[in-house]
């Protein structure tokens, strides 16, 4: 019998081969700036970002970790899977304030600029706005905003003169992701970058509408020219120069790196207690009546999942027909049909929808939505029906034509009861995907259940909270769609 103690040496030795991480990383004491250059350090950032290039520029050894949102990075600094983030100071600030087992590393690491972005055709509204910041500054109004939103901690939104209803309607692209520049405050945008653009539509004369979605969707919806502006802390790269059209920086602050306070070198060990579930329930759900956020975000999960599971459906049928057609001039459409909304992935099938087909459009992000589930259900329906209809033996038909029945009677009253019985079970299973499906109209700008579970998460830094309340919901809506289809089909059909 081989000795155990060799199987150990080998294993210990394949994990320091492959590079396991057995003391180094999330561990080693961290004094400096200086101790970022090493090559089992690693740098969380926001991905295409001016602290993306720096860190990569000033720390070559470590390794950069690019993610899309602040929150998802604060749950990888927690989960010790990086050692540092880079953000700008003033976020920083108030996650040191909702997180006290955080703290700077460096709270000045570098200076960072930021401009409101535009349409490289555009001219005039770039234009417009430049001229318009020179006259808050030079009025005070701008040194006001820094100190409401980036001095204070008592940030709410002011106000002030705005545009009637009616008015003509300036399109904003924003995350509210980013506290304190923009995010939900009282179920409505707030924070510096919403007031500046507020102010700006009022000093155009125009109504601000703010289309919410994550940075790259704000990115690819000005691209498709379905924003007029986006403001968002956005640092202007070469790489963006060379796509949009930037105003003259409205703001100049710090970047920050941030750790956890066990990992700096003076770091004064407090027992810090963990948030109880009633704490964790009334920050997530109660305070700001973010519950509303839920609400809002469920009403629309369930008008699109609706509309097009019964668009789906209605698809689905008429393909069936086509595709079972004799005519080919019927069947390689739907043949062809069948395998395009199958064969691609849904998320990039519903952006291609909306930032292409329907990017000149005014057809807003939930009938996008509509309109896709409904071609993609349509061609996973119309493949269910057809092949539950050919399970049926054809001696069936043809005694029902034999006993005086038309071949349409014979496929009402003999084949389709059949058919629906056998595809029932699979349908009922589709249609709880579809529910699961319109999670990810995020992509587009809808704030759907889970889009606004992202926006709680970005207030609360609470990483799990909000995901398992959704979580919950989500179940119960495919728990109750699937009993409530049970209940409202006929018995002959539910018993298979």
């Amino acid at each position: 019998m081989k000795s155990p103690g060799r199987h150990i040496v080998i294993v210990v030795f394949l994990l320091l081969v492959s590079g396991f991480p057995l003391s180094l990383y999330g561990r080693t004491l961290l004094r400096s700036l200086d101790d970022l250059n090493h090559k089992d350090i690693r740098i969380g950032v926001l991905i295409a970002t001016w602290q993306e290039n720096y860190a990569r520029q000033h720390f070559p050894e470590a390794r950069t970790i690019p993610l899309t949102n602040t929150t998802d990075l604060i749950s990888l600094l927690r989960n010790r899977d990086c050692d540092v983030v880079f953000l700008a100071r003033p976020v920083c600030l108030y996650i040191l304030k909702e997180s006290p087992d955080l703290a700077f590393l460096s709270e000045q690491a570098a200076s960072t600029s930021v401009s409101v972005g535009f349409s490289p055709e555009d001219t005039l509204l770039r234009f417009e706005f430049n001229k318009f910041l020179k006259e808050i500054i030079q009025s005070g109004i701008h040194a006001q905003m820094v100190d409401r939103w980036l001095e204070r901690t008592d940030r709410t939104m002011p106000v002030f003169p705005e545009a009637p209803v009616n008015s003509e309607i300036i399109r904003i692209g924003t995350t509210c992701m980013d506290v304190p520049f923009t995010f939900y405050q009282d179920n409505q945008p707030a924070g510096f970058d919403i007031e500046m653009a507020r102010r700006f539509a009022a000093w155009l004369g125009k109504k601000p509408e703010f289309v919410i979605s994550d940075f790259s969707g704000m990115l690819a919806g000005m691209s498709a020219g379905k924003l007029d502006m986006m403001i968002n802390y956005i640092m202007v790269t070469e790489e963006r120069s060379k796509k949009y059209s930037f105003s003259d920086s409205y703001l100049t602050t710090w970047s920050s790196m941030i750790t956890l306070g066990d990992r700096l070198n003076n770091a004064v060990q407090t027992e810090k207690n963990r948030p109880g579930i009633g704490e964790r329930f009334y920050n997530n759900l109660i305070r700001d009546k973010r519950y509303m956020l839920l609400w809002n975000g469920l009403l629309i999960t369930l008008l699109t999942a609706l509309l097009s599971a019964f668009g789906g459906t209605l698809t689905g049928i008429l393909i069936c027909f086509m595709r079972m057609s004799r005519l080919k001039f019927f069947s390689i459409p739907a043949r062809a049909y069948i395998v395009f909304f199958r064969g691609i992935p849904q998320v990039v099938l519903l952006m291609l929808m909306y930032y292409v087909v329907f990017a000149t459009t005014g057809i807003n992000g939930v009938s996008v939505s509509v309109i896709t589930f409904s071609l993609i259900f349509g061609a996973y329906v119309s493949e269910m029906f057809r092949t539950s209809i050919e399970s049926i033996p054809k001696g069936q038909t043809e005694a029902g034509v034999a006993l005086g029945f038309s071949r349409m009677h014979t496929f009402v009253y003999i084949v389709l009861p059949q058919a629906l019985r056998r595809v029932y079970p699979v349908f009922k299973g589709e249609l709880i995907a579809l529910i699961k499906l319109t999670s990810i109209v995020g992509y587009i700008a809808v704030q759907d259940l889970t889009k606004a579970s992202d926006l709680i998460r970005s207030r609360t830094f609470d990483a799990f909270f909000p995901l398992i309340v959704i979580s919950i919901i989500y179940f119960l809506l495919a728990w109750g769609f699937a009993r409530l289809l049970e209940t409202a089909l006929p018995t002959n059909i539910r018993q298979a």
